[in-house]
């Protein structure tokens, strides 16, 4: 479980680093590219990170428009990739609720692999590795296999998030194109990104568990925030690749 971009974007502001912040009522969109200056003081690795922050209300009122939002970033993130045979990760342990999101996401998009005859658009595969304690393999020995066997252009990683700040419990998407550790919790396995297979790899998440003192914490409405953001992911890289 990833730590969330959010919670070094306050470091970034107070040392006068820009971020490209737009404002609506109920939610907003921001934009900070790490580079050589901030990686160092946020340990974070180069690139594009991207944040859409709502409210409770927003989140069930306005998910068309944190939708568009959404897919606004894929493209600005995707223009430049080779999409016509992307691989889906979900994530996580689909038997813990707040550990759920990626597999949520993957189980709501269309799968179109498995069709190679007749069919002018995206081969998406999609693919759960579920956790080391399920399997007994790392999850990125199992990712491994499978991008050695389907070859993909370019992969999409899903995952719950933890955080130290209240504030950004349940209430943000994030995406960025610098990868992702899976099964990160067990500091037992590599981080897969551009360098790893050779290929793009976005990360997206939300902040699912408050991370204090050791210990992790959720809320009793873990599930509905789960429904509603997996629908929106889901539904925006459907919209898009299809």
């Amino acid at each position: 479980m990833k730590k969330a971009f959010m919670d070094v974007s306050k470091i970034l502001q107070d040392n006068k680093f820009k971020i490209d912040e737009k404002n609506y009522r109920g939610y907003s969109v921001r934009h900070f590219c790490v580079d050589y200056r901030s990686e160092k003081l946020i340990k974070r690795i180069r690139g594009d990170y991207f944040t859409i922050t709502f409210d409770y209300i927003s989140l069930h009122q306005k998910s068309k428009m944190i939708k568009k939002e959404l897919m606004k970033i894929f493209r600005v993130l995707f223009k430049e990739f080779k999409t016509t045979d992307p691989l889906i990760i979900g994530l996580g342990n689909s038997s813990i609720l707040c550990d759920s999101l990626g597999v949520e996401v993957t189980n709501k998009v269309m799968a179109t692999n498995h069709f190679t005859d007749f069919l002018n658009i995206p081969r998406v595969a999609l693919f759960n590795p579920e956790v080391t304690e399920k399997t007994g393999i790392s999850s990125f020995q199992l990712i491994e296999m499978v991008v050695k066997k389907l070859k993909p252009s370019m992969i999409i990683m899903v995952d719950s998030l933890a955080t130290n700040k209240k504030e950004y419990l349940n209430n943000c998407i994030e995406v960025n194109n610098t990868g992702i550790i899976p099964g990160s919790a067990i500091k037992d396995n590599k981080k897969i990104d551009q360098n790893t297979f050779g290929i793009p790899v976005i990360a997206i998440g939300v902040p699912l568990v408050l991370e204090m003192d050791k210990d992790m914490y959720t809320t009793p409405n873990v599930g509905e925030v789960i429904h509603v953001t997996s629908d929106i992911i889901s539904d925006a890289l459907n919209d898009l690749f299809f």
